[in-house]
């Protein structure tokens, strides 16, 4: 059990005359109304009624739901003496579809639990907290009194599961169909189509799978399996077929189709490359119409996603006879060429009965009405569809193949709540920076820090194809300004200088370089015009959800899920409960005890990561080596963003045949022993206990101790002998510094004892 969880159960442990704490689950109701009393169930016999003729359809819903395999036997048993009573207003077809209602009610008394719902899907919601409800339970199987009111936020709160860079069996998919179920998502992405690979047996283009997949791919009757699987679990199962870019595997096997580069063997890199369709080729539209026929007999969902994203036109730009088309047809850019083809596309889905998805590079004023556009560039984008009267998802700060922080997926709110107007009455600095990334561009932009009409420090930050933020996380120094935003990066913190500054920019736990430099202030009469410009502008098109991606150039069948769970119960709700549901404390006190919830439903993160050290030990693994490596592995965590990726490249190892076989790449995103310390100290501040500053600095002494007792041990992991070292040194020194590399970074572990010291020296001198 980890530290963050034990300390979570001992907080637990209230008397019966204590007042009740809300429920440990994820996502949170809507409304939890608690009772007296328990209602005690046995593991051996659960009695369920649902009218007699919804029994039959019930069947294979009730194969798959997690709540009733807790119990050995379950039964049907009339209204009155029946332990669960289930009622269900209407029993539609087994497809779940876009905007079924999912709303459910759980009554639970002393007697019996009472389920109510307008829809088999909002029972099925309903299970799911049940288990969760259960699993948690102080005493096995007895359930507090209480009753729970709740529907989704949003419709559609899905996955993207890239199945392509990686092949991922269908093992795989269905475990994590299982979690997706424990989390009430509803849509599963299939992504199965792309440079790398074409993941689906199709009769019309066999060679698709038979020269563009090195053999790994899904059969028909697997699909199938998979969609009925899904959707007695309550999913919806969305194809992605890649077009017209991503499409290396489509010129490989029919180079006709193509735009003019050319190709030998399947594309191993990771990245954007070359090869396009020929939207001047008729027969590229015959292909769109074959394969969108067969992915319609295989996926009855009504929508199909055709990508669209990460265009390099230069074949375009390059092949006469596309020219020649755009000049034709009054196209004068290939932006426009590709809305042409986008068009074109459209109405072959309609006539299949099938909506369009795609990425935000389909937007276009031609763009089908009809059309859902998904943002992976980020808020701004997702703006810029909603403005221009098209329905949106998020995924931008979703992407969980990134470590990231779980507080950070958890503010990004698809829809947000609109702020408080902020106005400036101060214009303080302005000036313009450049932080330089690993691989890609350098981030460009300005930043104007001002004083709002409470005397309140804010900032307004330009990034050049980003848009604008607004923060009001700004703190003045000696040298400047540090501001923290959220980006399409993580949680970005900026420092500004009063003339200039080299100082070190962080996105997450992860060092960049920053260069800014101030420049002359704007007027307080244009800052303001920027700042209301930001906040009022009109969106007529409806935010219908997000989805998190899980990118696999770095994940396999070994590591998914590592990066899965826990985080996907906190995206999970932000999906799913209300938008006033933001406190992060109260958010990871629950994202611990998910941290076991998801094992309970196949989930493997932790079989995973003490699989990986297990075959580091060798013949000399023993289950105490295994228990002191994983609590070495809370003092680390993975460096945040795309910077593995971007590592990976510099070694040149940003390929399909790149080794993953390192301990970073299953290392848990996220220390949450980190987090618990970082709240008591948090609270330490507050009130200057002496009693919570014994409990840190005996925490902090635990833990030198462990890394003194444990060296031998520890340094006999090759990967880890320098994040040992330079645990030790920050456990020792008043002055550490933040240190990142292949391996993971000890960061966040600098950061959290730095803030002791400085609370604990304030703390000091102020009594």
């Amino acid at each position: 059990m980890t530290y963050f969880l034990r300390l979570l159960m001992c907080a637990l442990c209230v008397t019966g005359t204590a007042v009740a704490k809300p429920p440990l689950l994820m996502p949170m109701p809507v409304s939890v109304t608690n009772l007296d009393g328990q209602l005690q169930l046995t593991s051996s016999h659960l009695s369920v009624y649902l009218d007699e003729k919804y029994r039959n359809s019930s069947k294979l819903l009730f194969e798959n739901t997690a709540f009733l395999q807790n119990f050995s036997s379950v039964t049907w048993q009339d209204k009155r003496s029946a332990q669960l009573k289930i009622e269900v207003a209407a029993w539609l077809g087994d497809i779940p579809r876009l905007d079924v209602d999912e709303s459910y009610q759980l009554i639970i008394s002393t007697k019996a639990i009472t389920l109510k719902s307008q829809t088999q899907f909002g029972m099925l919601r309903g299970f799911a907290t049940l288990n969760q409800l259960l699993f948690s339970a102080k005493t096995p199987y007895q359930l507090n009194a209480m009753t729970i009111n709740d529907a989704p936020t949003y419709p559609w709160r899905g996955l993207l599961f890239d199945s392509v860079r990686h092949f991922l069996p269908i093992s795989d998919v269905k475990r994590t169909l299982r979690g997706l179920a424990s989390a009430k998502m509803n849509v599963f992405h299939w992504h199965l189509t792309d440079d790398q690979g074409w993941r689906v047996a199709l009769k019309s283009y066999p060679k698709l799978h038979q020269v563009a997949s090195d053999g790994l791919f899904y059969t028909a009757e697997e699909i199938k399996d998979v969609v009925a699987y899904a959707a007695n679990l309550g999913i919806r199962v969305v194809p992605e077929f890649d077009v017209p870019g991503h499409a290396s595997s489509i010129v490989l096997a029919y180079p006709e189709l193509g735009s003019g580069t050319k190709l030998d063997e399947i594309e191993r890199r990771w990245g954007v490359f070359r090869p396009l369709l020929d939207p001047s080729n008729p027969k590229v539209y015959s292909f769109v119409e074959e394969v969108v026929k067969e992915l319609t007999e295989l996926f009855p969902d009504h929508y199909l996603h055709i990508g669209g994203d990460e265009i390099d036109d230069r074949d375009w730009q390059e092949n006469t006879q596309i020219q020649s088309f755009m000049a034709k047809h009054k196209l004068s850019d290939t932006h426009g060429l590709h809305a042409y083809f986008n068009q074109r596309v459209a109405d072959i889905l309609a006539k299949y009965n099938r909506k369009m998805i795609g990425w935000d590079e389909v937007l276009h004023p031609k763009l089908p009405e009809q059309t859902l556009v998904q943002s992976w560039r980020g808020h701004h984008s997702l703006a810029a569809i909603q403005e221009a009267g098209f329905d949106g998802l998020l995924s931008s700060g979703f992407y969980i193949d990134q470590p990231q922080w779980t507080s950070y997926h958890y503010r990004n709110h698809p829809d947000p709540i609109k702020p408080k107007r902020v106005t400036a009455k101060e214009v303080i600095n302005h000036s313009v920076f450049t932080l330089k990334r690993l691989k890609g561009s350098s981030v460009k932009g300005k930043v104007t820090v001002f004083r709002d009409t409470q005397s309140l420090l804010a900032a307004l930050v330009y990034i050049e194809g980003k848009g604008h933020f607004i923060t009001d996380q700004v703190a003045q120094s000696e040298h400047g300004f540090e501001l923290l935003i959220d980006t399409w990066m993580g949680p970005t913190k900026l420092f500004v200088g009063n003339i200039e500054s080299n100082q070190t920019a962080f996105v997450g736990n992860t060092p960049y370089k920053m260069k800014s430099k101030s420049e002359n202030k704007p007027s307080l009469t244009a800052l303001n015009i920027s700042l209301h410009d930001e906040q009022g502008k009109d969106k007529s098109g409806r935010v219908l959800g997000g989805e998190a991606t899980i990118w696999a150039e770095l994940i396999t069948t070994e590591s998914l899920d590592t990066r899965l769970w826990p985080r996907l119960y906190a995206i999970a709700e932000r999906f799913w409960s209300p938008k006033t549901q933001v406190n992060e404390r109260d958010m990871y006190r629950r994202l611990a005890v998910m941290d076991e919830f998801a094992l309970q439903h196949g989930g493997r993160h932790k079989q995973q990561f003490s699989a990986r050290l297990k075959a580091l030990l060798g013949d000399n693994v023993t289950q105490e080596k295994i228990a002191n490596l994983l609590k070495f592995s809370e003092f680390l965590e993975p460096a945040h963003y795309y910077t593995l990726h971007h590592l990976a490249y510099l070694r040149d190892e940003y390929h399909h045949g790149a080794p993953l076989d390192k301990l970073v790449d299953v290392l848990p995103v996220e220390s949450l022993m980190l987090r618990e310390f970082d709240y008591k100290v948090a609270d330490y501040k507050q009130s200057c206990s002496k009693a919570l500053e014994s409990s840190l600095q005996l925490q902090v002494d635990e833990w030198h101790k462990f890394i003194k007792h444990n060296k031998v041990l520890i340094e006999g992991i090759k990967e880890w002998r320098k994040p040992y070292l330079q645990i030790k040194h920050a456990l020792q020194s008043n002055e550490s510094q933040f240190i990142v590399n292949n391996n993971g970074t000890i960061a966040q572990l600098v950061a959290s004892l730095n803030q002791y010291k400085k609370v604990s020296s304030l703390c000091k001198n102020s009594g």
